[in-house]
């Protein structure tokens, strides 16, 4: 007997189903956005026009619909082919840009890593030692920064941590201690990922604008320099944070009397992929000395660890972990960018904008900038699309606030990174939100966390913009 359908019931004559709000909203200004462009700036050129235009769609797609933040991407640079390039070729050499191989390269290494879980068995490790919360608590964020220099993508390292997480959830019985524990993974990964130029695919696509807007390309090593004193800050102040919120006094004094048992001495394949990713680090870090690309040291490495008996898997099962709409998505942002000055978008619309702007004082200019990087995580969740929407701007009009453009785009880049304040805001935030029963956090504990980070990195951040990173020779402000 076939099997009996069941079909939805018909709609009542007369009744329609409206559109939410936010999708009404973002038809209206999809609509009128090119309408008032071609009236209100009649004097820009055609490629002009469509290049804003373009931008201006794709930020509407990021931060108001629901559409895939990738397919939203390529279908801007699609527009920039068509439309402001006079060929196509500069957004399919978008592809070919070395920061995307390096991307790519680096989630192969990931792969192998995870595969001869070297990430699994240091965690293991520093819990069987540790004593008390707070040294276990910083010694699971030193672990997650270290993962910031092998793994491209804070979901990947969010993938990594899950385990180690159910392991030390399921081992106490303290229930304020498992929710502190589900806090300190997504928020440990998503501030220390800004050690690293590979610690999110946001950075590589932060590097390549700065460095083709300032002239000074940033390498893996001026990354590191800049970005690791701020990360080792910020997650170190956000895990004491944790352990005050949601730790009585008595919790962070009792002593972990069953931790986790250390992890077995590592296999060979372990000992071999460890050893090949130590290297490719070195290589990065040592890359002003012996003068080889970094994305060519990532793909050595990458290679080597796809031969039989060297990693955790071959070279089909690499390209298999890699994040390719991730890698899409940087891809057709780098053409969006390309779009917007190769128009003259950013130097003619923006900064002139901006020039307007430069009786403020820098340091207000700073505060402005570090509090939009803070808070755009509410309305465009990805965080390489909060970078692509805010870097052309700032770079176009840094100077007229008399901010250094490649100072100015730092700044809101590490910003972007403190999405913790809703379940949707990042994947990690929703991967540990979501653990067992009894094992995670509600929407109300991320609030209280988030308004307490949030003063924290403000203050951070205009410390480093105005002192720390100037004393390091990167973006001298006119203060």
């Amino acid at each position: 007997m076939p099997a009996r359908q069941t079909l939805a019931p018909p709609l009542a004559p007369g009744r329609l189903t409206l559109p939410e709000p936010r999708t009404l909203l973002a038809l209206s200004l999809a609509v009128l956005l090119p309408v008032a462009v071609d009236i209100g700036l009649a004097s820009l050129d055609r490629p002009a026009r469509a290049a804003l235009i373009l931008f201006g769609l794709a930020v509407i797609g990021w931060g108001l619909t629901r559409l895939d933040d990738t397919l939203v991407a390529l279908l801007a640079a699609l527009g920039m082919a068509l439309w402001v390039f006079p060929a196509p070729d500069p957004v399919f050499a978008a592809l070919g840009n070395d920061l995307v191989w390096l991307l790519i390269a680096a989630f192969i290494l990931a792969d192998a890593l995870k595969r001869a879980g070297l990430a699994d068995r240091l965690a293991r490790l520093v819990a069987a030692r540790a004593r008390t919360p707070r040294t276990l608590f910083h010694g699971l964020g030193l672990v997650m920064l270290a993962t910031a220099f092998v793994v491209p993508s804070t979901s990947g390292r969010a993938a990594l941590m899950i385990p180690v997480h159910a392991a030390l959830a399921g081992a106490t019985t303290n229930p304020r201690l498992r929710r502190a524990l589900a806090l300190l993974f997504p928020t440990a990964i998503l501030l220390s990922a800004f050690a690293s130029l590979t610690g999110a695919g946001a950075h590589l696509l932060a590097a390549e604008m700065i460095g083709r807007w300032t002239g000074r390309p940033i390498g893996f090593l001026d990354w590191a320099l800049l970005g690791l004193p701020f990360a080792l800050a910020s997650t170190a102040l956000a895990i004491e944070a944790i352990l005050l919120l949601f730790l009585t006094p008595e919790d962070r004094r009792t002593p972990l009397v069953a931790p986790i048992a250390t992890a077995a001495a590592p296999g060979r394949r372990a000992g071999s992929a460890g050893a090949i990713a130590a290297l490719v680090v070195l290589g990065w870090f040592t890359a002003p000395l012996h003068g080889v690309d970094d994305t060519l040291i990532a793909l050595a490495g990458a290679l080597l660890l796809t031969l039989p008996g060297l990693g955790g898997g071959g070279l089909r099962d690499g390209l298999k972990a890699v994040e390719w709409p991730l890698i899409l998505f940087m891809a057709a942002t780098i053409a969006i960018a390309d779009g917007l000055a190769a128009s003259g978008v950013s130097g003619r619309m923006v900064g002139g904008a901006l020039d307007g702007l430069g009786g403020t004082a820098p340091i207000l200019a700073c505060a402005g900038l570090a509090a939009i990087g803070l808070l755009l995580h509410l309305v465009v969740q990805s965080r390489t699309a909060r970078v692509s929407v805010l870097l052309p701007p700032v770079l176009a009009g840094a100077a007229g606030l008399g901010l250094d453009p490649a100072g100015a785009g730092l700044l809101v880049v590490a910003a972007t990174g403190f999405c913790q304040t809703l379940m949707a805001s990042a994947k990690p935030v929703a991967m540990f939100g979501l653990a067992g029963e009894g094992q995670g956090y509600g929407p109300a504990d991320l609030l209280r966390l988030s308004l307490a980070l949030l003063p924290m990195l403000f203050a951070l951040l205009l410390l480093f913009a105005l002192a720390v990173w100037p004393a390091l020779g990167f973006g001298r402000f006119s203060l």
